[in-house]
């Protein structure tokens, strides 16, 4: 249960990178940005979001430490796949097949934020009223487990209990509409990525 949600959150913050005919739908409602990030709870540290073509490419970066231990990470979105990695172990990391490209484009039509809203009502959530946060007007999904703040698809602020276990995560810094570099969405072509299931 625990590494679903924490998978679906990851999805969410990283939705894919669409071709053919999906490639008119836009998983966030800004072209570009930079979106840094504190983590408390069971993790600790701090991230940063880098996207382009309103959503379509996407890379995370993680540096935190959760259970005692020292976690480093790139999740990049692009094409059909999710690619995951620790820099620190550069000769191996994993690959996913993006699970909700043809969702995205059939249950809400290209409406990220119908989208978002389908996703966590699934998991017990439902539609709270708006918040605002960081100066941001955010949509708000709240549920047993917790709460969930978003602003043009992208998460804001996350509050969860699972099974004991907290997690907060929060936006500390936006840059909107801003020129991201190309590179943070190269992916490593000495990398070996093992394929994962599908979780969805």
């Amino acid at each position: 249960m625990k590494k679903t949600v924490v998978f679906t959150i990851s999805l969410l913050i990283l939705l894919p990178g669409l071709s053919g005919q999906e490639a008119s739908l836009k998983p966030y409602g800004l072209k570009s940005g930079i979106i840094e990030y504190s983590y408390s709870g069971e993790k600790v540290g701090k991230g940063i979001l880098y996207f382009d073509d309103y959503g379509m490419k996407s890379a995370m970066y993680t540096d935190a430490v959760e259970n005692g231990e020292k976690r480093k990470g790139w999740i990049v979105t692009f094409g059909d796949y999710q690619y995951m990695w620790d820099p620190d172990r550069s000769d191996e990391g994993f690959k996913l097949q993006n699970p909700i490209i043809a969702w995205l484009a059939e249950s809400s039509k290209g409406d990220v934020e119908s989208f978002t809203e389908s996703i966590y009502s699934q998991m017990g959530f439902s539609k709270a009223p708006d918040e605002t946060f960081l100066g941001k007007p955010c949509k708000v999904m709240k549920g047993n487990m917790g709460k969930v703040l978003t602003w043009n698809g992208i998460l804001m602020l996350l509050d969860m209990k699972v099974m004991g276990t907290v997690s907060h995560q929060e936006a500390t810094k936006i840059q909107a509409n801003v020129p991201v570099d190309a590179k943070y969405f190269v992916i490593p072509k000495n990398i070996k990525f093992s394929e994962m299931p599908t979780m969805f």
